[in-house]
């Protein structure tokens, strides 16, 4: 076959292609009738729009986080006690900490419980017990938390120790993952966004769940009140 011929050929089946493509039946489970304006937003009854933070919470205890409440952001000795609660549980020796600002607070607390705070790198990271992190949105219907790459500077803190510990900012806790998606161009779109639900599981060898294969084996969220 000549270059000709083949050039002819793709044509062809390119020109088949995209006959079939426009007469691709509608789908059922998203009509588009007009305008993607005009597109319902979804909804979830996992979600008590009245009561995001509830629903959050809820959601990512039935994913497998342990779900800490703290009222007020500047309240040292109610985040003493969570630091020192997972501290204790986990035996945490070492930790990492990302750069944001709401995690000195916690890292703070750590160096007062004798846990020794590295730098943010990633040999740090790989041999820490536990990494903080702030999460830059979450998803009360998943019990999710997302991570921008510009926000936290990137995965090593999340990814890499044993047990990550993610603060959360009831401000930020919207109801649908639809919801953080729509408003990521508000802010600029980051090189990446990460999304945490739960610890990290895996069930690639013979469908068998397995926790912490590509992660932490355990997930502490800590969720700052707003008032």
């Amino acid at each position: 076959m000549s270059l000709t011929d083949g050039d002819a050929a793709r044509d062809s089946l390119l020109a088949r292609l995209r006959g079939r493509a426009g007469q691709a039946p509608a789908s059922i489970a998203h009509p588009l009738s007009g305008p993607l304006a005009a597109v319902p937003i979804a909804r979830s009854k996992l979600v008590d729009r009245a009561d995001l933070v509830g629903s959050f919470c809820t959601n990512a205890r039935l994913a497998g986080a342990t779900v800490h409440l703290v009222d007020d952001a500047a309240d040292t000795a109610a985040i003493a006690r969570v630091v020192t609660d997972i501290a204790s549980r986990h035996a945490v020796r070492r930790a990492v900490a990302s750069k944001q600002h709401e995690a000195w607070p916690f890292v703070e607390q750590l160096g007062a419980a004798g846990v020794e705070v590295g730098p943010f790198d990633p040999a740090t990271a790989a041999a820490a017990d536990l990494g903080v992190t702030v999460a830059s949105g979450a998803i009360a219907a998943t019990g999710t938390v997302a991570q921008r790459s510009d926000d936290v500077g990137g995965r090593t803190a999340s990814l890499l120790p044993t047990v990550h510990l993610c603060v959360v900012s009831a401000s930020r806790i919207v109801a649908l993952s639809a919801d953080l998606v729509r408003a990521l161009p508000e802010a600029g779109l980051p090189s990446n966004v990460v999304l945490v639900t739960g610890p990290s599981k895996s069930g690639d060898i013979e469908q068998i769940i397995v926790t912490g294969v590509h992660g932490p084996v355990a997930l502490e969220l800590c969720v700052l009140l707003d008032h």
